[in-house]
């Protein structure tokens, strides 16, 4: 069964991926830094669709696969009581995102202990990744998969597929079958290079792309109302959300007009 852990605990997770178990902790509470749920995961695909440089006439869409093990670092879904919803290999963030208002733009199927995400972003640029469940046994995986959708459907409806066809869809039925029914398709194991639209950056490159000049600033805006230890993972927080980029430059784009303004 998933467990609640301290915030801290769910992003050592994150960032340091020791255990395919979730991360132990305390009852939790309903403040930001609180506490976040985790569950563990067998395998994480991401749907790599063609490019334009690829044959025409030609289905060359794939999928990238990522499997937990120790050399790679273990899988672990993580939602934060703040809505926050992410996905982490070691210290590496695969998907980060608010679910938040998630039902305008993210569809959510499931299957047996699996699920299909499918994203649609404002550039009307769509996504779709997988996930498939771990535990000990078939039942435990099914277990920890109805407990996150449990958590899921509090942002976003789940939708529940039958399970009459064992041998899951390839190709191009899987985008098909995505935009009718969502059926889960087939994960092929081999490695392929990552999409653009879902990159691979640590917690560190993303704060490197965000952080691009120090300020200097008056000494009574100097202090903050947050301390250090909240501060720290607060930011992580921030960061493994792959939207708060944009909204960065969003902000700054706005603090220049009122600057000039």
């Amino acid at each position: 069964v998933a467990q609640r852990s301290p915030l801290r605990a769910g992003m050592a997770v994150a960032g340091g991926g020791g255990t395919s178990e979730p991360a132990a902790g305390g009852a939790g509470g309903t403040s930001l830094l609180t506490s976040a749920t985790t569950w563990p995961l067998k395998r994480y695909g991401r749907f790599l669709p063609p490019t334009d440089s690829d044959v025409e006439g030609q289905n060359t869409s794939s999928w990238k696969v990522f499997e937990s093990n120790e050399e790679s670092g273990h899988l672990i879904l993580t939602i934060v009581v703040s809505g926050h919803f992410f996905i982490s290999q070691g210290r590496t963030v695969l998907e980060g995102f608010s679910l938040i208002d998630s039902h305008k733009w993210l569809k959510i199927v499931r299957r047996a202990d699996c699920l299909l995400l499918r994203a649609q972003s404002k550039q009307n640029e769509c996504r779709m990744f997988r996930v498939q469940f771990g535990g000990d046994s078939k039942e435990e995986m099914l277990e920890h998969c109805c407990s996150c959708v449990q958590k899921l459907a509090e942002y976003v409806p789940v939708q529940v597929t039958d399970e009459q066809s064992q041998k899951l869809p390839s190709g191009e039925n899987q985008v098909k079958d995505t935009e009718q029914n969502a059926s889960a398709p087939h994960i092929p194991d081999e490695p392929l290079p990552d999409s653009h639209l879902g990159e691979r950056r640590s917690v560190t490159q993303l704060a490197q792309s965000v952080l691009k000049k120090q300020l200097e600033l008056p000494i009574v805006h100097r202090h903050s109302t947050w301390s250090a230890q909240e501060l720290g993972p607060f930011i992580r927080l921030c960061l493994m959300d792959q939207n708060f980029p944009a909204f960065v430059e969003d902000v700054e784009k706005e603090l220049k007009k009122l600057a000039e303004g």
